[in-house]
């Protein structure tokens, strides 16, 4: 059965829609229908890094759709309070992961699909036959929803709460996907690493003064 929809692009996607308020100082960059708007936009980069895994699917096709879905939807000030809503339930479901609360992550991930309406659906628009949850005639804000709780509900299926970090930079505390072998990321990127790194440093030196 494919997921592929779900464990690439819908993954990607949650993780950019909960970063998209920082943890540390509350600047939010989806606060607006034009912001919410270009997210949208936005995202077909990783329709375009998805695609490049499966041979099988039609990636133009793909594209074109993905274009005009996101070009046809009206989005409005509801729309925008609907994705802050869901982008904090979407953060929460990090928290208790790294928790190691799977149960409650769980839940909280069903709570999420029967509120955005998620509904299996077979598509065949570009390849072959394969499962979608989400409706774009819903609008914007519901499939943004149905989309990023199935990828993440794919995470925790497949890999568990392992997998759902939360940057240990102070400073950032970003959420990220672990995608190391051995499952003991600590940072959301290299340059949070090399930053605490050497904060680590400077600080053991000061205590040899």
């Amino acid at each position: 059965m494919k997921f592929t929809y779900y464990e690439s692009l819908s993954i990607h996607l949650a993780v950019d829609l909960i970063n998209s308020l920082c943890p540390v100082t509350g600047i939010d960059n989806l606060s607006t229908p034009d912001q919410l708007k270009q997210f949208l936009i936005d995202s077909e980069k990783h329709v375009d890094l998805s695609l490049e895994k499966y041979s099988e699917i039609d990636g133009d096709a793909v594209i074109a759709v993905y274009r005009e879905t996101v070009q046809s939807w009206p989005v409005r000030s509801e729309d925008v309070k609907f994705v802050q809503s869901l982008r904090k339930s979407l953060r929460t479901v990090f928290e208790l992961a790294a928790e190691q609360k799977a149960q409650d992550a769980a839940a909280l991930l069903n709570e999420q699909l029967r509120i955005s309406g998620a509904t299996p659906r077979i598509s065949w628009l570009h390849g072959p036959y394969h499962l979608h949850f989400e409706s774009k005639e819903d609008g914007c804000a519901h499939w943004l929803a149905t989309t990023t709780t199935m990828g993440l509900t794919f995470v925790l299926i497949e890999f568990g709460t392992e997998r759902f970090g939360i940057c240990a930079s102070a400073s950032c505390q970003k959420a990220f996907i672990d995608t190391s072998k051995n499952k003991s990321k600590l940072y959301c990127s290299e340059a949070c690493a090399h930053r605490e790194s050497v904060a680590a440093f400077r600080k053991r030196q000061r205590s040899k003064r």
